[in-house]
């Protein structure tokens, strides 16, 4: 027994003294701008032995060797387009050798009159360098960030920056980012830096989900303004910053499938998109032409089922510059085909005499969407030499959409004696919309002499959007039978709604030009860089709607069997000419022109950035309103002048502390501005036009610490604070003296609002491992007149106007992200899981007091992972909403117990007496990406 002791100890002891050795470790950077080399490899070999060595350096740039021999080492150290670098270093037993290795980029030593490379703008390494040098506070996500992300559209990649939070659309997609708790109608997007139009029939802001993530370089945010810069983004700015040529020929592709958790469990009810209509028969043929059941189609009735759709996702770019480095050009195609399923709960609701909520009906929704994106960007730029450069932009986005909602209501009072009993009205409908986005942008730089030079634009965008639904409305009862079983009696046609079809179309196109002229003196021996320039846009917009019923024959029996196939019904048009009257006619014309003076200096560590701009709006609009109606036509004018001031205090190297004030506006949406009285019939309220809506401006401080350890290691963290005057929230007007009884919604402005917040941001890498976390708390005060129902002295229930402070729509207070992740890029493994934690915020203002619908508190959770296979090509997967995170709505007021007054006098699913009124509920479950990806 003691032999073997004696033996295993001794086994232990060899073991050890065999794998003795050194440490090697290290960072290696490039020599030039001291950024830390990811994915660099780096070997060793002994000088008299054959002993090698070889890995990969870590996110920050570090590296390590264990248990080398003692002895005499060569050390290398390689990266793409960089010199090789070879060190001779000695390893001693159980020591620590210490290595820095700088590379030297290959072309960094031509002589001046060569056109240099540039750095590629895609990287994290340049999405850091574009946030340090900025001239205003700003977040930056690079292209690397978003292909390693779960996200594939940009409006998904907007909820991973701090203070930024988005709104969901049907299928439980981003589709408009929040920014400080601000509504999406406070914010801008841009493309290259240049503002686009949006295909949306009433609003100026653009679904952010129509475009697909893998198209930009780098996703800018802006949090304040220079006076360059347009001055309508109270809240902020969204860049999509494009791809851009590189330098050397580049070739990567991307093939995936995607499929939904929810269609795997369900299936997927489709229909006929592409023979559907997408404009009016009087669109087509004139007002005064009558329509015949010919002109219509069934196809968005004819409903098809697919077991296992699978989703496509497909890339291509391609580009790269000539020999001399003068000509570059870049392809980018993009194509995106995803299939998800939504099932949803919601309850109609309304206040009771005693202004408590009251929910009147349930409804049962599925949805089954299909949306196609699709993408061509092109980017050409040609350098005659140092002083003069053109570039050209040409991009094309499309968002098509097929949506299919069976809709199943149930009031709770007609026929209803229990928990799924009742009559129910059924309404399968199908939407076919096509958005489009166009963009033409010529660029030119050109300087004249070495302090003096001037750039232009011209820039032609234009969006649409087609939209055709199709609706048909269904009657059935169920009736309880004595052992308890349910007797569904046959599906009729609504004989009131019978089908209708539902024709839109949206046209807002931009012509705008700019020209700035740069002067660079030097004043008091500091160099200045004085900046004038002007811009004119000339916008229209043409907006068309109809709406036409095709009834059931008079000649027929007033109800018909629908058994799921349309063409075994008959119908007949009874709306001849459409809806020419409809508000959702109108042409509106909007010139804003705008100037500017803007100064750049450094003294020592401090930079400012200043001076002013003016933007003067110009609006007219033509409406569909008959020819006598006041309003019909309108013009309005208005002038801004927006001074800013951005300061950077250069603390070291590694630190900035900045200070920032901008004044911003933003303008009405169109559709808020053209006078008119309509709305959803089934809505509680119409909706009225405000002409005399005024805009709305703000004064905007920030206060930011930036602090850039090293590598790609960040630290923000900042506070804000916005004045808002003439804020637009929507309220009840009395249209007593309108000669109409009731109370109607309409856009108004509310005095001043205040919102301030606290924003944190951190990224930290260690080797393989690191971390991105980011937390906002928001808060704001607005005031807006609201109803109140109670019973006077008599018994009577009157209503009356009462203030009300709350939150701004959308703002949630706290939110919160973070990131895990790991990079090997010797084994060339990145993987990462993120979760996003979004606070309750209010979802719909109620036009009563207290009875604001609020959207619950939720935390997403989502992982992605590439693993390299080949040289070029890797493999990766990315799954989202793994927790099935539901969308819930909430009435904070409680749901009355039974025989109490607000009860239904019966007992409601979802319902809880003395618990908040439960309003709805979607839940989206998960969705599955696996995929290729080639880089040359």
């Amino acid at each position: 027994m003691k032999r073997t002791l004696t033996l295993i100890l001794s086994l232990f002891l060899f073991t050890g003294f065999a794998f003795a050795g050194g440490i090697i470790k290290g960072n290696i950077t490039d020599k030039n701008s001291g950024e830390p080399l990811i994915g660099a490899t780096i070997s060793i070999k002994s000088k008299n032995t054959k002993f090698k060595l070889s890995t990969g350096s870590g996110l920050d740039g570090s590296f390590s060797f264990k248990n080398v021999p003692a002895g005499e080492y060569e050390i290398e150290g390689k990266y793409i387009s960089f010199k090789e670098e070879t060190k001779s270093i000695n390893v001693k037993d159980a020591g620590i050798t210490i290595v820095k290795i700088q590379l030297v980029a290959k072309g960094s030593e031509l002589k001046e009159i060569t056109i240099g490379g540039r750095a590629s703008g895609e990287t994290d390494q340049s999405a850091i360098r574009t946030l340090k040098q900025a001239d205003q506070v700003m977040n930056v996500v690079s292209a690397k960030t978003i292909e390693v992300s779960p996200d594939i559209t940009v409006a998904n990649v907007m909820q991973r920056v701090s203070g930024v939070s988005i709104e969901r659309s049907n299928n439980g997609e981003g589709q408009y980012a929040i920014i400080r708790g601000m509504e999406k109608r406070y914010t801008y997007t841009l493309i290259n830096g240049f503002k686009i139009p949006s295909p949306d029939n009433k609003n100026r802001y653009i679904p952010l989900d129509i475009f697909p993530a893998d198209i930009v370089s780098r996703l800018e945010v802006y949090k304040s303004l220079t006076p360059s810069m347009e001055g309508d983004a109270i809240a902020g700015g969204v860049n999509l910053v494009l791809k851009d040529a590189p330098d050397e020929f580049t070739v990567k592709a991307n093939l995936g499938m995607g499929v939904s958790q929810s269609v795997i469990n369900n299936g997927f009810t489709n229909f006929k998109a592409n023979n559907v209509t997408v404009r009016s028969p009087r669109i087509i043929n004139g007002s005064s032409y009558n329509a015949v059941l010919s002109d219509f189609s069934y196809d968005g009735q004819r409903f098809t089922n697919s077991k296992l759709p699978v989703g496509t996702i497909a890339g291509l770019s391609v580009g790269g510059r000539s020999a001399d480095k003068k000509f570059g050009a870049l392809v980018s195609l993009s194509y995106q085909n995803i299939y998800k399923d939504n099932k949803s709960v919601l309850f109609g609701s309304d206040v009771d005499a005693n202004n408590s909520p009251q929910v009147t009906d349930i409804t049962r929704r599925i949805y089954n969407i299909q949306q196609e994106r699709t993408s061509a960007i092109g980017r050409f730029d040609y350098k005659f030499n140092k002083r003069n450069k053109l570039t050209l932009d040409a991009d094309y986005i499309n968002l098509a959409q097929n949506l299919y909602r069976f809709s199943s209501d149930t009031a709770l009072t007609l026929a209803r004696t229990a928990i799924g009993q009742g009559r129910v009205t059924q309404d399968p409908r199908s939407e076919r919309d096509v958005q489009k986005i166009y963009n033409f942008t010529l660029h030119g730089e050109h300087s004249l002499t070495d302090i003096l030079s001037f750039n232009y634009s011209g820039v032609y965008a234009k969006a649409t959007a087609n939209g055709n639904r199709y609706d048909l409305g269904l009657i059935t009862s169920n009736t309880l039978q004595s052992d308890g079983s349910v007797l569904q009696a046959p599906t009729t046609i609504d004989a009131s709604k019978g089908q209708t079809q539902t024709f839109s179309y949206n046209s807002d196109q931009d012509k705008s030009g700019y020209l700035n002229v740069v002067y660079t003196p030097k004043l008091f021996d500091t160099k200045v860089i004085f900046t004038a320039g002007g811009m004119y846009r000339n916008k229209t917009r043409s907006s068309t709607f109809d709406q036409y019923t095709l009834s059931l024959p008079s000649i027929i029996a007033s109800t018909q069997i629908y058994d799921g196939n349309i063409d075994h019904n008959t119908f007949s048009v009874a709306t001849l000419q459409g809806t020419a009257s409809d508000p959702l006619n109108y042409d509106f014309t909007e010139n804003v022109g705008a100037g500017f003076l803007q100064f750049k200096f450094n003294i020592d560590k401090l930079e400012a950035v200043g001076g002013a701009r003016y933007e003067h709006t110009d609006q007219n609009y033509y409406d569909a309103l008959p020819a006598t109606s006041v309003g019909k036509t309108g013009s309005i004018k208005y002038y801004d002048i927006l001074p800013s001031l951005n300061l950077k205090y250069t603390l070291s190297d590694k630190e900035n502390l900045r200070a920032a004030y901008y004044s911003a506006i933003s303008r009405p949406n169109f559709y808020e501005l053209v006078p008119h009285t309509s709305g959803d019939p089934d809505a509680d309220y119409q909706e009225k036009g405000n002409p005399n809506l005024k805009h709305t401006t703000a004064d905007n401080y920030d206060l930011r610490y930036e602090f850039f350890p090293k590598a790609l290691d960040q630290l923000l963290v900042g506070v804000f604070y916005k004045k808002i005057v003439n804020p637009i929230e929507y309220a009840l007007v009395n249209q007593m003296a309108a000669g109409s009884g009731g109370f109607a919604l309409q856009a108004s402005n509310f005095g001043t609002a205040h919102n301030y917040g606290f924003e944190a941001d951190i990224t930290k890498y260690i080797h393989h491992f690191g971390f991105r976390a980011n937390y906002s708390y928001t808060n704001s005060e607005i005031t807006s007149s609201k109803a109140q129902q109670y019973r006077n002295a008599t018994g009577n229930v009157v209503t009356r106007l009462v203030d009300q402070t709350r939150p701004l729509q959308g703002q949630s207070k706290n939110i919160g992200n973070l990131s895990l992740l790991y990079k090997d890029a010797k084994s060339g493994l990145d993987a990462q899981i993120s979760a996003v934690y979004t606070g309750e915020r209010i979802n719909s203002v109620s036009t009563y007091l207290d009875n604001d619908i609020w959207q619950k508190g939720f935390v997403t959770l989502d992982v992605s992972a590439e693993k390299k296979v080949f040289k070029n090509l890797f493999i990766y997967a990315k799954a989202t909403n793994l927790l099935n995170t539901p969308y819930e709505l909430f009435v904070k007021l409680p749901y009355p117990p039974l025989g109490l007054p607000g009860s239904t006098g019966q007992a409601i699913e979802y319902q809880e007496a003395g618990k908040n009124t439960f309003i709805r509920k979607d839940n989206y479950q998960q969705y599955y990406i696996l995929g290729l990806h080639y880089k040359l």
